[in-house]
This record gives structure tokens, sequence and C-alpha cells, in this order.
């Protein structure tokens, strides 16, 4: 405890070093902190926005090759109402509670009589798009199953056509055949999907006109599996909901998965069974950018704080030599020297550390609560810049910057300890 206090002491005999060097420790580990819980929250939004938004689900099923055969041959790769009432009692008993929801994608050209366009479309049960889109609902179109001719339509394709609320517009499709086929759809919704890929050409149709359209009565091209853990906190509000409620992580999916694929292959189903992260091409590929980033600022803060420490303890060191001089001529071993540094820089670093949390706090709270608003890439609307807090990764931070930098300050303090002590009394 002594040499503490002669640590705390022999800090602020040189106050001006002391703060530079406790700043650069502050504003590097706020910076680290604030850019981690940055991209802590994008994560979210981005696997938020995948699942529930754009109706990827936690898990998606289908028949092995229906990506790339079934367009060759969509109705071999069709699930029969059987097997769809099959495959649900399987998620069922190892996910209890879970949502398994068919659905149809089709493709075709949406006309207004005049002009026409391709649209992408996804045939759903309102029931379950309701579940599906959880809170991201009240950003939707819904659909009614009072209008079972009625369909949602995006803001971009609709623009195209000069699509309104309640007009009536032409589908024409290929059946499951390579028949034409074509139906009226009754606009009872226009929303921006938000995404510039989708927001020209998505249409959301109820599950029987899509398969009405594709002759495949009762069928459905897909399954998603929804766990019930994040579909009831539809009341709050949809964007900080988005930021703070995380999604299953990889691992855990990942074993949701091998779970199901052992039960399929038992029953004698041979299913494809892809988690959101894989389906998720866009959110991969942002993660990896953000990680890439976050290592970068990572390694470029830590050498600043080496160098810092370092620099902090290596003028002290030259500063206080005779003084180590005569430390050592009173009976300090040279053990105890090197401790009476490493407490110096110990201290350092935790003001540092400590003060930088603060720092981090105070710009999370100042910046959530302003309402700066941006439009991502590839978005069609502005969402609310949020800084989340990412515990793990500012731990680590902190653990890294704390051993880089008392080894940085060893070496100095080492060769401190090691020199003779006429040498020392002796330094001018």
């Amino acid at each position: 405890m002594k040499l503490v206090g002669l640590a705390w002491r022999n800090l602020w005999r040189n106050r001006r070093r002391s703060m530079v060097t406790i700043s650069s420790l502050t504003f590097g580990f706020a910076a680290i902190a604030i850019f981690a819980g940055y991209t802590h929250a994008i994560y979210a939004g981005l696997g938020n926005t995948a699942i529930y938004a754009e109706g990827v689900g936690h898990l998606v099923l289908n028949r092995l090759d229906w990506e790339v055969k079934g367009k060759l041959d969509p109705g071999k790769y069709l699930f029969t109402p059987e097997e769809v009432n099959k495959v649900r009692q399987i998620v069922q008993d190892a996910l209890p509670k879970a949502d398994v929801i068919p659905r149809l994608q089709l493709a075709g050209l949406l006309s207004n009589g005049v002009n026409s366009s391709i649209f992408i479309a996804n045939g759903i049960t309102p029931e379950d798009q309701h579940r599906l889109l959880g809170p991201f609902k009240t950003r939707h179109g819904m659909l009614d199953n009072d209008k079972p001719m009625g369909g949602v339509v995006a803001e971009g394709l609709a623009g195209m056509l000069g699509l309104k609320v309640n007009n009536f517009a032409s589908i024409l499709v290929s059946t499951v055949n390579g028949q034409a086929n074509a139906l009226d759809l009754d606009v009872i919704g226009i929303v921006n999907t938000g995404n510039i890929a989708t927001n020209d050409k998505a249409v959301t149709l109820p599950l029987a006109m899509a398969q009405t359209l594709l002759d495949a009565a009762g069928r459905a091209d897909y399954l998603t599996v929804l766990l019930p853990e994040l579909n009831d906190e539809a009341k709050r509000d949809v964007f900080r909901w988005a930021f703070e409620s995380i999604p299953p992580d990889a691992a855990y999916m990942n074993a949701l998965k091998a779970r199901l694929e052992s039960r399929f292959k038992a029953a004698g189903l041979q299913l494809q069974v892809r988690t959101w992260q894989e389906m998720s091409v866009f959110y991969r590929q942002v993660k990896t950018m953000y990680d890439m980033i976050f290592t970068l600022i990572l390694c470029v803060v830590v050498a600043i704080v080496v160098l810092s420490i370092a620099n902090s303890v290596t003028m002290s060191v030259v500063e206080r030599t005779r003084e180590i001089g005569t430390l050592r001529a009173i009976g300090v071993r040279r053990h105890g020297v090197i401790t009476l540094f490493m407490y110096e820089a110990f201290i350092l670093v935790f003001l540092g550390l400590l003060l930088g949390a603060v720092l981090m706090v105070l710009v999370r709270a100042g910046v959530n609560g302003s309402g700066i608003t941006y439009v991502p890439p590839a978005n069609t609307v502005a969402v609310p810049l949020y800084i989340g807090v990412d515990w793990f990764r500012s731990a680590v931070a902190a653990g890294a910057i704390t051993l880089l930098a008392l080894f940085a300050a060893l070496l100095p303090a080492y060769k401190a300890a090691y020199r003779s002590i006429v040498e020392s009394l002796g330094h001018v």
C-alpha cells in the first residue's frame, strides 16, 4: 500500500505529462467503446430487419436444390399440404411454440392497363404476415382476410405504374406447368420496403391468391420458422427496439439447424435448413466490414496508448534516476523499483479507462437523444443514429490496452531497476 501511495504522488509531480497521458487513454478508449456500441446496434438492427421486416424469419426450410432446380421444374419442389403439416409437427416438437409459415414465391408482370413492369411477389396468409412482421407491422401494409384478391404493392413499383390504394391492376404469371395465368389485383396497401433492391418490384399477396395464380392449390415452395422469443415487442418504438433487441446469434441458430436437420433426416425428409444469417447476405457483408474497421481502430488506439505510456514512464525514469539510486541505496530491492513504476502505469491506465467509459456514456446519451437521422446504404428510409453498448468488445479492448500498456512500462522500469547504484547516484 505504501508503494501505491508513493506511485500516486509521483504521478502528480509532473501534472502536465500525466494529464496528457490520461487524456490520450480517455479519448482512445472512448472512441473504441463508442464505435463498438454503434456497430453493436447496427448488427442488431440489420438482424431484426432481416428476420422481421424482410420476412426471412429465423430459419428457412425448403427441398434440396430448390433454389436452382426449382426454377426449372417448380412443381417438383413444392411442399404438399400433408408435407407442410408433417414438417410443422417435427419443428414444433423440437421448438415448442415456434411458428411454421408456408410461403409461395412468384414473379411476372404487373400492369395498370397501359404500362407493365416486372414484379416479385410473396404469398402468405394475413395471419402469418401479422406474426412474421412482428414489431415492423406498423410500417407495412397488411393483408386482409376480407379482401382475398387484395395485395400490397411496393412504393416504387406503385409509383412507376401510377397505382394508388383501391386501384386495380392486372397480374400475369406463368403457372408451375408453364401456362400463362392472369388475375386482377385489388391494391389495398402501398408500402416503402426500405430497400432499394425491392422497393421497385415487391408485391405481397394472399397465399391462396398466389396458389391460384401458379395453379398450385394448397402448396408452398418454402417454409419460414419464427421463434417465439422475440415475437411480442410490437408496442415499443420500432427503431429503438430494432437496435436494442439482439437477435439469436450464429452459434445458437446453428445448433437449432443441426437439431432440425437430424430430425428431418430421421423422418425421411430431404430438406435444406438455413439460418437467418445465411439468408441475409447484406448482414454478413456489413458485419465483416465493420469488424475489420473495429480491428483497425483498436490497433491504432492501442499503438497510441502504448507509445504514450512508454514515453511517460521513460521520461519519469530519466528525471528520477538519482532518486531511484537513493531508493536502491537505502535497501529498496530491484523488484520494488519495478513494482513502483508498474503501479504508476496502472494508475494512469485505470484513470484513462474510467474517464473514457464516462465520456462514452455521455456521448452515447447525447447522440441517442439528439434525434439525428441518416439514410444507410441501400435503404430508402431514414433511420436514427443510435449508439448501443457492446460490453464484450469494450472489455476486450480495455484488457488489451491494460496489458500492452503495462508491458510498455515494464522495459524502462526494468532498465531503471538494474542500473548500478553508483551510476544512478552520479547521474546528472
